[in-house]
């Protein structure tokens, strides 16, 4: 492979990747201070010689990110027997959230496939590492498999989220990364689920309701089925799929409901399903109402205002859910249509009503 026998200067204008240097040290022994098993002094070896030793023997191709002047985190290429690599990266606290690593993976990107002349370049994290996950989204790369305990961590096998990049792939992301805006009315505040809400979670669908309209949701709900859910939201918003809110009590913050946005179309139609669930005791005061008319005029608000520049939504339940159409018919929603024998519940196929709203409504 064509790799430099010495560190090249690599930089965008905004962030350079170059070789270690001494007054990389405390910057680096910083950043590993925060949950690693390394320690100072393996921060100094692997800054004075570790880095460069490593690149000679074509083992990892590793850069310090220098932003603003400063040691800002490393990146980190690894080469395989198949003139493919590994990217590996890093970033200390101070630098997050102004994209420097971004910048940083797109320009090593650009030296592997074209000074290195990789193939493939391979990303893995483990399951639940949001930060690295947003990192590879934004520079491209194609979401792969799931493994299940692919790698160890900590002493324990873990799960790794996996991807990939080729040569002629785009640096930017493929899809949208969904982020459910706050949306708040006088009595609600529609936001998302936290993890110590599971319990609220667990009893708002273990009920005899659910259990005959939705019934290919478990019954009882239990907690490992919630945090399963909530990582599945996280999933579908993450690929852009679906966004999800809480509907919680303005006041005290108590989660009231869910309403979920899906199916979502992102080409020059803009259309989406609602669907939703209430807790027992917030039944009967019109909070999903409230909620849905709130999401919708987000959801119809202009791009440049804000919104998601929809033009339609539309909802589908059961034709025997009574409360579920009184609350889209409240909501301003009309009956558009009834497909008979199309939606299944605990007993029989019931027929399926659709509601819609539109933008011009």
């Amino acid at each position: 492979m064509p790799i430099p026998a010495e560190h090249p200067v690599l930089t965008d204008g905004v962030v350079t990747l170059r070789a270690p240097r001494p007054d990389d040290i405390e910057g680096e022994a910083e950043r590993n201070r925060e949950g690693s098993r390394w320690n100072d002094e393996d921060a100094r070896r692997w800054m004075t010689f570790g880095i460069t030793d490593a690149w000679k023997r074509r083992e990892r191709l590793m850069f310090v990110i220098e932003y603003q002047g400063r040691y800002a985190g490393t990146v980190a290429l690894e080469p395989d027997v198949d003139d493919n690599a590994r990217v590996h990266y890093g970033l200390s606290a101070w630098a997050r959230g102004a994209g420097v690593m971004s910048r940083a993976v797109r320009l090593i990107l650009e030296f592997g496939f074209t000074t290195c002349g990789f193939h493939v370049i391979r990303w893995w994290a483990q399951v639940g590492n949001w930060p690295s996950r947003r990192v590879a989204w934004a520079t491209g790369f194609r979401l792969g498999e799931t493994i299940p305990d692919m790698a160890e961590e900590g002493g324990e096998r873990v799960d790794a989220w996996t991807g990939w990049i080729g040569p002629d792939d785009k640096r930017a992301p493929r899809y949208p990364w969904f982020e459910p805006p706050i949306l708040e009315t006088p009595r609600l505040r529609l936001r998302t689920w936290r993890e110590d809400e599971v319990p609220r979670i667990t009893t708002a669908r273990t009920n005899q309701t659910t259990a005959h309209f939705l019934p290919f949701i478990p019954q009882p709900f239990t907690a490992e089925d919630a945090r399963f859910w909530l990582k599945d939201m996280a999933e579908q918003a993450a690929t852009g799929r679906r966004f999800n809110w809480c509907v919680a009590d303005a006041e005290t913050d108590q989660g009231l409901g869910n309403l979920t946005m899906f199916g979502i179309h992102h080409g020059e139609v803009r259309d989406a399903e609602l669907g939703y669930w209430m807790h027992p005791d917030a039944q009967g005061r019109g909070v999903m109402a409230e909620a849905i008319q709130r999401v919708a005029q987000w959801y119809f608000d202009d791009e440049q205002a804000g919104g998601f520049g929809g033009r339609r939504l539309f909802i589908r339940t059961a034709g025997t859910n009574t409360s579920a159409r009184r609350t889209a018919e409240k909501a301003g929603f009309r009956h558009v249509g009834t497909e008979r024998a199309a939606f299944h519940i605990s007993t029989h196929v019931d027929d399926k009503v659709t509601y819609d709203l539109l933008a011009t409504d």
